[in-house]
């Protein structure tokens, strides 16, 4: 009985002397890559941690002990090694670093399993946690561990746990799964910590389940995207094995690389044939290659990773300096992770089987798991078209608004065309405070988009167009952004190159603004629609040449804008449906009706419908769409120059108000055709694209 009355002397000695001892100054990562051991009792590797398996976790493990971060966040799917960040920490903090932690999952059953088969198990692998372990029945529970110097507790996201608890160090893994009722879950949770100023650090980890789409302001209120958009919000870059060409697989970045399918195949041959493709020069990336791709991204002096503030090159060059902010932000998704089951065809096969499954029964269920949980991508409901009609439509067209005017409230003004067989359609649209936008003009010009040149430069004259102000100033607005489509029918895309090579000789035409989002900005664009549905929403590629883009912009050699028509299709079907004048609103022209019913520009503009998956598809295949193929393109051109970034507090000065802004001439210049429905065919053309030239000279 005596023996079992003290205390053990040797164990008093060992914990009082190891806090004398400082902690070794090395990171999470550094201490891993010499200490951790994986021990996977179920299967799967066994053996000393290698940063090269997932080199992308390096860079979150490093920032745990930063001073000038307060919070770690990580967004990934599963089966990607984001929780093995923590564990990491969890021992290099019992091996030399002591410090109390509150690990938070969302449920009991799904913690306690969880402390059963990882951390105990991790205990186990590592004497020196097994020998800090403390030795009483309660140092050593599901729910709390005392190890020398601090200890653990393992709790379940509720009201009861977040109350009366204090820490330095917190772990909220799963932040998407915890209930909606406990609010904004970062806010919560720093208050647990926050006696501990700079010398605490929240780590938040969870699949995109709680966002709603990519609009950060609209669509990141909630869960860990939240966290994520207040970070300094990186993705990982790496470099295609065959172009040498640098790009991302996460959604956010300038130039996304898409993983690949066709709709019409079957399921085998989806997970058989899905590829990777560089969105610069249209490379097929076999599966075997991500593994090279990341260590070559991990080896890179910027290892991997571009945050905000920051601009990567095609060549690989990272300029600008990274944010400063409390939050060290990083987006992991499927398509990084070597530990996906089937890699990529494996990703791609549960994609094309979940949307399968949605347009035969509409739940969405299983979609939204796999585009969250697997490829670690925000899910956007697919949403309905609702009822827009062509005759509504045109009831809302406003008498006030005259063709060819620039009404009050534009700021700026941006053209599209589309090369059809035998004419080009065109559309300028202004835009102003908030993307509240205007019907300018519209017209059509004759000729053979396919072969004649001359009928090309028929467009200069439609470029270098200037609109009268509304106010009776005698002030003209000109054109900012002019894209015109380079697809279609065979010999188009050829002769649209050719034009801009002309054009880009012409003092005054063409135009490279500089870098916008990371995309270089041009005043005339070549267009292309991508046809993969999980396409990038717009990236500037130079698909003509094997050089990198700086030398590219330089060189003269033709970009592309390529967009996903059917992200901007959804965001026009959004602004249609806006019925209050304001923010996102379109405003139309009484000319744009027709005498009577059938209005036919209105009716081209609603001549898609949506399909369950996504894609947009007329709804009657005779039916004409051009007038919504140019109200997307005129977005485009739009979004390229920064439509969405704009601070109407503070707007560019092109952007301005009309007292302020930049790009008026004084004057009369260059006039607007009011009535430019049809010109002259291509046996008229030639004389009219030589005045248009001598004009730009």
């Amino acid at each position: 009985m005596l023996e079992n009355a003290y205390a053990d002397a040797y164990q008093i000695a060992r914990e009082a002397l190891a806090a004398f001892i400082p902690p070794k100054r090395e990171t999470v990562a550094q201490y891993a890559a010499m200490n951790r051991r994986l021990s996977n009792q179920g299967g799967g590797f066994v053996g000393r941690w290698h940063h090269e398996k997932a080199p992308y976790l390096v860079a979150p493990m490093e920032t745990l002990t930063r001073l000038d971060y307060l919070t770690t966040v990580v967004v990934g799917p599963g089966q990607s090694g984001k929780t093995e960040i923590a564990q990491n920490w969890l021992l290099k903090s019992v091996a030399n670093d002591p410090g109390d932690m509150l690990w938070y999952m969302q449920t009991d059953p799904g913690l306690e399993a969880f402390v059963k088969s990882r951390i105990n198990t991790q205990i186990n692998s590592h004497p020196e946690m097994a020998m800090r372990l403390g030795s009483k029945p309660v140092d050593d529970s599901l729910h709390y561990k005392m190890f020398d110097g601090m200890h653990v507790e393992f709790l379940s996201a509720n009201d009861n746990n977040l109350i009366n608890k204090s820490a330095p160090r917190i772990v909220a893994d799963e932040i998407d799964a915890y209930p909606v009722s406990l609010g904004d879950i970062k806010a919560v949770l720093d208050v647990r910590r926050q006696t501990f100023g700079r010398q605490s650090m929240l780590l938040g980890m969870s699949h995109p389940d709680r966002a709603r789409g990519m609009v950060p302001e609209r669509d990141w209120t909630a869960g860990i995207m939240a966290l994520y958009g207040d970070s300094d919000r990186r993705v990982w870059y790496w470099p295609c094995p065959h172009c040498g060409a640098w790009s991302s697989p996460v959604p956010l970045a300038a130039r996304f690389m898409v993983l690949h399918y066709q709709d019409d195949w079957s399921l085998d041959e989806i997970q058989e044939k899905a590829r990777l493709i560089c969105p610069v020069n249209g490379c097929l990336i076999e599966d075997r290659d991500r593994r090279a791709m990341n260590l070559a991204a991990y080896r890179s002096p910027f290892g991997g990773w571009v945050g905000e503030g920051q601009e990567i090159s095609q060549d690989g060059v990272v300029t600008g300096e990274l944010v400063a902010r409390d939050s060290a932000g990083f987006w992991i998704v499927g398509a990084m992770s070597p530990f996906i089951l089937g890699g990529i065809g494996g990703l791609a096969r549960a994609k094309a089987k979940a949307e399968r499954e949605y347009e035969v029964d509409g739940d969405d269920k299983t979609l939204r798991q796999v585009v969250a949980k697997q490829w670690g991508f925000l899910y956007s409901p697919k949403r309905g078209t609702g009822s827009i009609d062509a005759n509504v439509l045109a009831e809302r067209a406003e008498a006030a608004l005259k063709l060819a005017e620039v009404p009050e409230g534009v700021r700026f003004l941006t053209a599209g065309v589309d090369a059809n067989g035998g004419r080009f359609e065109w559309l300028v649209r202004g835009w102003g405070v908030n993307g509240e936008s205007w019907v300018i003009e519209k017209g059509r010009l004759l000729g053979d988009p396919a072969t004649n040149a001359d009928d090309w430069d028929q467009l200069l004259e439609i470029i270098g167009r200037t609109y009268p102000l509304s106010d009776g100033s005698r002030r003209r607005m000109p054109i900012r952004a002019f894209g015109f489509d380079s697809g279609g029918e065979a010999g188009v895309t050829q002769q649209a190159y050719s034009a801009w090579h002309r054009w880009r000789k012409l003092k005054g035409v063409v135009r490279l603004i500089g870098k916008i989002a990371g995309r270089d900005a041009w005043t005339v664009i070549p267009t292309k629609g991508a046809s993969a549905l999980g396409a990038q929403r717009l990236v500037v590629t130079y698909p003509d040449t094997g050089r990198k883009s700086n030398r590219a912009a330089a060189g003269g050699t033709v970009p592309v804008a390529q967009f996903n028509p059917n992200n901007f299709k959804d965001d026009l079907s959004g602004q249609l449906q806006k019925a209050d004048v304001g923010e996102w609103y379109v405003h139309f022209p009484y000319a744009l009706r027709s005498p009577e019913e059938p209005h036919l520009w209105f009716e081209q503009l609603t001549a898609e419908t949506r399909m369950k998956n996504g894609r947009w598809e007329k709804s009657i295949k005779s039916r004409r769409n051009e007038a919504l193929d140019l109200m997307v393109l005129t977005h485009v051109m739009a979004h390229l120059h920064g439509l969405a970034r704009i601070d109407w507090a503070k707007p560019p000065s092109w952007a301005a108000a009309w007292d302020t802004n930049s790009s008026l001439i004084a004057g009369s210049a260059t006039p607007a055709s009011s009535a430019p429905e049809s010109t002259a065919g291509s046996g008229d053309a030639q004389q009219k694209s030589k005045s248009a030239v001598h004009r730009f000279r």
